[in-house]
C-alpha cells in the first residue's frame, strides 16, 4: 500500500483512503487507494511526480484548504490574474522603456522555455486564435482555474476534446500551462498533452469552418486594468464594440510589432496618433487569431461629435439655394441627410422613436462586417421552415455557408433566418447579439432607438428614430463591402446548396443615382425605407417610417433636395 512518508515534505495530515472515499470525478481517480495530505488528494500513480512538482511542499499546502494535486490529466475556474500581470507588464515597459525592452519581456519567457530541458511541454508552443485536440492516451486531462497543479479544476476534458488556443503560456510545476477555451470556460492545461488540431473540414460546402470563436476571448478586465485575449476577426471598431457589450470601456489596444515590441491603437484619438497601428492594420482590420493586450478604463468616453454620431465629417454642409419647400409626404416620420456633412436637409418627426421593421438590418450587418471575417464558414442551426409568412434567404439546420452569402442574404432578400444565423455565429447567442447592438448605438451616441431582436419581426419596445437610422446609414456606408452588398441586385450564394437571393429594394431602379438602401415592413410598422442615392458626388439618405407611399415620398424628398441645396 502507498506510503505517504514516502511522499517528501509529506510528513503530517495524512491518512489512507479507501476506494469509497474521495471526492473527484470516477472518471479522474485511479487505483483501489488514496491517500489525503493535508486535504490534498492523489492517487498512487501520481503522487510521487505531484510532490516533486511541488504537489505536496511545504506542508502540503496549508491548513484550511481543500486543492486537488494530481498530475494535469485526469479532472479548474476562469483566469484571471496571471495573464493580468503578463499584459500590464508588457503595456508598463513599453509606456516606460519603449519597444525594445518590451520585446525582451516578450521574448524572455520563450529562451526559458527552450533552455530548460526538464519542463514538460511541446517543442513548439501552439499558435493563439487555434484549436487544438486533448491527447491523453485515453484519459482525461484537467482544466485547472490557474496554471499549476494545486489550482482548482474546472473540468475534466475527455481525450479527443477539441479547445481554443488562447495567448498565455505559464511554466510551472514542471510543466508548461497553455490558456485554452472551452465553451464558455478558460481555464489552464499542460499544452503536453495537447495537439493542434489537424482534423478533416467539418462544414460539408466548399471551405471548412473557422477555428477561431468570432469576438474578444480570454481574459478581458470588465472592472478596468489590463487583460489578454484573442480577437475573433474584424475590425477595431468591432472590438470597441464587442468590449462594451461585456462592460469594458477600452482606452487602447496593443498588438505585437512586425519588427519587434508593441503597437498601440488609442481609443477616440485622432489617425495621426494611431499611424502606426493602422499602417501595420490597414483600414484597422485585424486577422482572426490575432493576441491583443487590452486596457479597459473605468467609464466610457463618448465617441460622439457635434451631434453627427461618432461618424467622420470630410465636407461642408450644402445649402438652400431656392425658397421651394418640401413635397408633401405620407411618412409619419422621415428625414434626409448629407452623407459627407452629417447634416439634416429634412425633419419631420425625425427623432421621434416608432418600430423600424426591417431596416433594423442594417445594425445587424454593420456589427457581423465589424466584429467577424465575411470570409469565415459557418454551420446555421436556423431553420427557415419554421418562419412561415416571414422574408427568408432559406436556411435549413446543418447548411454551410460562408459569413459574406448570409450578409447578401440579410439585406438582399431581407432574411430574417439569416440574421438569426448572423447574430448567433457573431455573438454566440440571441441576447448576446442585442447587447452588441446597444453597445454600438450607445458608442455612436445614438439614443432613441432600442432593439428586442436582430431582424425587425420585433416585439414591444423595437423602435428606433428616423435620425438613429440615417446616422446608422452613413456609418454603414463608409464599409465598402456594405456599400457593395446593397448595391447589388441578385447575387448567387456559394456553400452546401446554391441559393440565388435578389434585393427586394425596388427604389433602386426607380430613382436616378439610387445605389441603397433597406425596405421593411411588418403590420404594426408598416411600410419603412432607408433609401440613399449620389449625384455629381454628393450622397444623400431619405429614411421613411409607417410610409404608405414610401418609393414616392423617398424620390419627392431626394428630387427636392439635390435640386434645392447647393455643396461648398
Amino acid at each position: 500500500m502507498f506510503s505517504c512518508e514516502t511522499v517528501p515534505g509529506c510528513t503530517k495530515g495524512c491518512r489512507t483512503l479507501s476506494s469509497g472515499e474521495h471526492s473527484l470525478p470516477p472518471a479522474a481517480t485511479h487505483g483501489p487507494h488514496r491517500r489525503r495530505c493535508a486535504g490534498n488528494l492523489h492517487s498512487p500513480r501520481t503522487a510521487f511526480a505531484a510532490a516533486s512538482a511541488q504537489g505536496c511542499r511545504d506542508g502540503c499546502g496549508g491548513a484550511g484548504r481543500d486543492r486537488t494535486v494530481v498530475h494535469p490529466r485526469l479532472p479548474a475556474r476562469r483566469f484571471r490574474t496571471a495573464s493580468v500581470r503578463i499584459a500590464a507588464l508588457l503595456a508598463l515597459l513599453w509606456l516606460a522603456l519603449g519597444p525594445a525592452a518590451a520585446q525582451v519581456a516578450y521574448a524572455a519567457p520563450m529562451e526559458a522555455w527552450r533552455a530548460n530541458q526538464s519542463v514538460e511541454a511541446r517543442p513548439v508552443p501552439l499558435q493563439p486564435g487555434t484549436r487544438a485536440v486533448v491527447r491523453s492516451g485515453g484519459e482525461c486531462l484537467r482544466l485547472r482555474e490557474a496554471p499549476r497543479l494545486e489550482a482548482e479544476v474546472i473540468t475534466c476534458l475527455q481525450d479527443g476534446t477539441s479547445v481554443m488556443v488562447l495567448a498565455a503560456l505559464e511554466e510551472s510545476d514542471g510543466y508548461r500551462w497553455q490558456q485554452v477555451l472551452f465553451g464558455e470556460d478558460t481555464g489552464w492545461a499542460a499544452d503536453v498533452f495537447l495537439e493542434p488540431y489537424d482534423g478533416p473540414a467539418e462544414c460539408s460546402g466548399n471551405g471548412t469552418l473557422s477555428l477561431t470563436k468570432p469576438g474578444l476571448s480570454g481574459d478581458l478586465p470588465v472592472q478596468g486594468g489590463v487583460g489578454l485575449v484573442v480577437w475573433g476577426g474584424g475590425t477595431v471598431n468591432g472590438i470597441l464594440t464587442t468590449a462594451a457589450a461585456e462592460g469594458c470601456h477600452l482606452a487602447s489596444i496593443w498588438a505585437n510589432r512586425a519588427g519587434g515590441g508593441l503597437v498601440g491603437y488609442i481609443t477616440n484619438a485622432p489617425d495621426f496618433v494611431n499611424s502606426d497601428f493602422l499602417a501595420q492594420f490597414p483600414g484597422g482590420a485585424i486577422a482572426a487569431g490575432t493576441p491583443l493586450v487590452t486596457i479597459c478604463g473605468t467609464q466610457a468616453r463618448s465617441t460622439q461629435a457635434a451631434g453627427l454620431a461618432g461618424v467622420p465629417v470630410w465636407g461642408g454642409a450644402p445649402t438652400r439655394s431656392t425658397d421651394a419647400g418640401p413635397p408633401g409626404i405620407s411618412a409619419e416620420a422621415a428625414i434626409v441627410v448629407d452623407e459627407a456633412s452629417g447634416a439634416v436637409l429634412f425633419d419631420k418627426n425625425a427623432h421621434e422613436s416608432l418600430p423600424p421593421a426591417s431596416l433594423t438590418k442594417v445594425i445587424t450587418a454593420i456589427i457581423a462586417m465589424e466584429g467577424a471575417d465575411p470570409n469565415t464558414w459557418l454551420t446555421t442551426n436556423v431553420d427557415s421552415r419554421q418562419m412561415p409568412g416571414s422574408s427568408l434567404m432559406g436556411l435549413l439546420p446543418g447548411d454551410c455557408y460562408q459569413l459574406r452569402d448570409l450578409l447578401y442574404g440579410l439585406m438582399l432578400p431581407s432574411g430574417n433566418d439569416a440574421a438569426l444565423a448572423i447574430s448567433r455565429h457573431v455573438a454566440g447567442s440571441d441576447e448576446a447579439f442585442l447587447a452588441q447592438m446597444h453597445a454600438l448605438l450607445n458608442r455612436l451616441g445614438l439614443h432613441e432607438s432600442h432593439f428586442v431582436d436582430p431582424h425587425g419581426l420585433g416585439g414591444d419596445g423595437h423602435t428606433a428614430s428616423a435620425y438613429d437610422l440615417a446616422m446608422l446609414s452613413r456609418y454603414a456606408m463608409a464599409i465598402p463591402e456594405f456599400r457593395a452588398i446593397v448595391a447589388t441586385p441578385v447575387w448567387t450564394s456559394g456553400g452546401s446548396r446554391q441559393l440565388v437571393l435578389y434585393n427586394v429594394n425596388g427604389f433602386l431602379t426607380q430613382f436616378k443615382g439610387a445605389d441603397g438602401l433597406k425596405t421593411g415592413y411588418t403590420g404594426k410598422a408598416g411600410r419603412t425605407l432607408i433609401a440613399s442615392a449620389t449625384r455629381e458626388g454628393h450622397r444623400l439618405y431619405a429614411v421613411l417610417l409607417d410610409a404608405p407611399e414610401r418609393d414616392h415620398d423617398a424620390a419627392a424628398l431626394l428630387e427636392w433636395a439635390f435640386g434645392n441645396h447647393t455643396w461648398p
